[in-house]
């Protein structure tokens, strides 16, 4: 026992020294000086309240874009705090009562899936600002004019986003806001979102890629798998097939087939 003992307090002293634990400002030690205003705060709520400060970008790409977990790359600072603000940091104890880990980085991926972004008043404006310049280009590039079969440019798309007085969600996804944002202008500009089913052919050496981005943008209504080619049949928007199409044919060298069903 006076082992075991012995050993859990040389962990707790490693800890304390690598986070720099104690009375520590989020600016002293080894992270004096660092701005960490743009860096986003994510606040886990379990028996214990926990924070960890991420980096704004590879953040909105796993929340919103289901990109993967790399916490090290993720981490702002590779700190846990009971309190961004006190700068105040939890220790290995802490961590493992919570968490069953000391592991500071499998603690960290818990706290990142589970907790919840508390973003500032300037970090709510731009990615509103970032969702909307999203939306904008995804009606342009999917949606037409019935009247003449042609995309509507987005300049005139922004515009009656602005006229329907349409609000972004700066913590929804571009997707999710997308067919909103339709219903919202058409009573402004004639919008249509009509569909085409087509067949597909791609090589097979190229089939799971091409694969992951028909599930992304399309849905696949069948799928054949062959030695030589993949075969699938799709339900896309008509706005959408072209931009997909050049992309299959990059991502194949030009060696995807497309014809309509």
């Amino acid at each position: 026992m006076l082992a075991d003992d012995c050993l859990n307090l040389i962990n707790e002293i490693l800890f304390m020294s690598q986070q720099n634990f104690g009375s520590g400002d989020l600016g002293s030690g080894e992270n004096e000086g660092l701005d960490t205003s743009d860096a986003i705060r994510i606040q886990y709520k379990g028996d214990r309240t926990f924070e960890i400060l991420v980096e704004p970008d590879p953040a909105k790409e796993v929340k919103f874009e289901n990109a993967d977990i790399d916490m090290p790359r993720l981490l702002f600072v590779q700190e846990i705090f009971k309190d961004v603000n006190k700068g105040e940091k939890a220790s290995p104890s802490d961590l493992e009562e919570e968490f069953g880990t000391k592991q500071l980085m499998d603690a960290a991926k818990k706290i990142f899936e589970k907790g919840d972004m508390q973003l500032t008043t300037d970090q709510k404006a731009e990615m509103r600002k970032d969702k909307r310049q999203q939306v904008i280009s995804m009606i342009a590039r999917r949606a037409q004019n019935p009247k003449t079969g042609n995309p509507h440019p987005p300049q005139r798309v922004e515009n009656a986003l602005e006229e329907a007085s349409f609000d972004f969600d700066a913590m929804e996804s571009s997707e999710a806001q997308f067919k909103d944002a339709v219903e919202a202008i058409r009573p402004i500009i004639p919008v249509s979102l009509d569909e085409k089913t087509v067949a597909i052919k791609i090589p097979s050496d190229d089939g799971g890629k091409a694969y992951n981005l028909l599930q992304q943008r399309a849905e696949v209504l069948e799928e054949q798998w062959g030695n030589e080619f993949f075969y699938a049949k799709i339900r896309v928007p008509a706005g959408v097939l072209s931009e997909l199409m050049e992309e299959l044919q990059q991502m194949t060298s030009g060696n995807s087939e497309v014809k309509d069903v």
